[in-house]
């Protein structure tokens, strides 16, 4: 995740705090989509899921094998963009009415919307580096399988909070659907979740 710093290059190590942002990307592009906004990120997780083998002989362990089945992500929001629900959903956004009778809807947790397609994903963390210059740590999932959305609350003083979250699937192609192989230097075949980027 970083570099150790040397007198002549101290920028390449840095820290990332807190999260201020999250969104769903578009494939073709590989930038945020137009409704892909997660708005007022509260907090964010992102954990690998691990499997392991321990290779026995001779009576003791010979190797240990290991493997990454996929990583879990999640992230908390005290927002409800319904644009965004639709997007990741694949239902459709309907509304009726004007001023005080205007209303939009969205149907909740479908047979169709509970297995949708998945989506790339980006989430941004605050960092600064070695000499305390701002800068940014981007986390870019290529893959992300979304489960249905979850709500907590609504509860006393802390409001109502709705929960995305997924799991980015193992890739070959990064955000804008190119191969690993072609702009990564890795050999043809190889797969990741995604990519970790500091830039400022």
């Amino acid at each position: 995740m970083s570099i150790t710093p040397t007198t002549a290059d101290p920028l390449r190590t840095f820290e990332g705090f807190s999260v201020s942002h999250a969104a769903i990307l578009d494939y073709s592009t590989g930038l945020e989509d137009i409704d892909g906004d997660i708005y007022g990120v509260d907090n964010s997780s992102i954990s690998p899921n691990l499997g392991s083998y321990d290779n026995q002989g001779d009576d003791t362990t010979l190797s240990e094998w290991n493997w990454l089945n996929y990583a879990d992500i999640t992230v908390e929001a005290g927002y409800i963009p319904f644009k965004l629900v639709a997007l990741m959903t694949g239902e459709t956004l309907t509304s009726s009415g004007s001023g005080p009778t205007f209303q939009e809807s969205v149907l909740l947790w479908t047979d169709r919307s509970l297995n949708v397609p998945p989506l790339p994903m980006l989430v941004r963390i605050p960092a600064k580096n070695a000499n305390g210059l701002p800068s940014f740590l981007d986390f870019v999932l290529f893959k992300v399988q979304f489960a249905p959305m979850t709500f907590a609350g609504p509860q006393y003083k802390n409001g109502l909070k709705v929960s995305y979250a997924g799991k980015a699937l193992l890739s070959t192609i990064d955000e804008t659907g190119t191969l690993l192989s072609s702009s990564y230097g890795v050999p043809v075949g190889t797969r990741a979740v995604g990519r970790m980027i500091h830039h400022t």
